[in-house]
């Protein structure tokens, strides 16, 4: 029935496939803020492509664009794949072993920091060694991990470190 004088709001179709992706995916979109919030899985600033290709997923269900069978497999594995993380978060061996690993690398941390000093490297020198263990060390705290690369050049500063202390001593039982 219409009545004159009355305009009928007709939604746009960018708005009815809005509505469509809400309806056909509301739960998805629900668990993909969720995940998209959670620090602990994707930290801020994160340049990492899973992590980019969880908010272009997100963003393209909230934008109303067409979702691919391929895509909705995609976001499914998505959300298994942060459930899984989840239960290992919970779980209190995999929470132990995790604690018992940054408490060790950061022990060892330390240890490389001392060496450092005991060397008597030129002021600039120490600062930049410093700077990259303490960039190491918040790695560890923020993410319970370091990769091979970081793990090797660890080591290497290890073997001069200790290099260069056992010549500063053979000098000083020279003199």
């Amino acid at each position: 029935m219409n009545i004159a004088g009355v305009t009928h709001v007709v939604p746009t179709e960018m708005k009815k496939k809005i509505k469509r992706n809400e309806t056909l995916f509301g739960r998805r979109i629900k668990q993909l803020k969720v995940i998209i919030e959670d620090d602990s899985y994707i930290p801020k600033g994160s340049t990492n492509s899973y992590h980019e290709f969880i908010f272009s997923m997100w963003q393209a269900l909230v934008t109303g664009r067409k979702i691919t069978p391929k895509m909705e497999l995609a976001i499914t594995k998505v959300v298994k794949k942060y459930t899984e993380h989840l239960k290992k978060e919970k779980d209190p061996k995999y929470r132990k072993k995790k604690l018992d690993y940054i408490e060790n690398t950061l022990s060892k941390l330390h240890m490389l920091k001392r060496k450092l000093h005991e060397c008597k490297y030129t002021k600039g020198y120490t600062v930049d060694k410093l700077y990259f263990l303490e960039s190491i060390e918040k790695q560890v705290y923020d993410r319970s991990s370091l990769s091979v690369k970081q793990r090797k050049a660890l080591n290497k500063m290890y073997i001069q470190f200790t290099k260069r202390i056992e010549k500063s001593e053979k000098k000083d039982l020279t003199l």
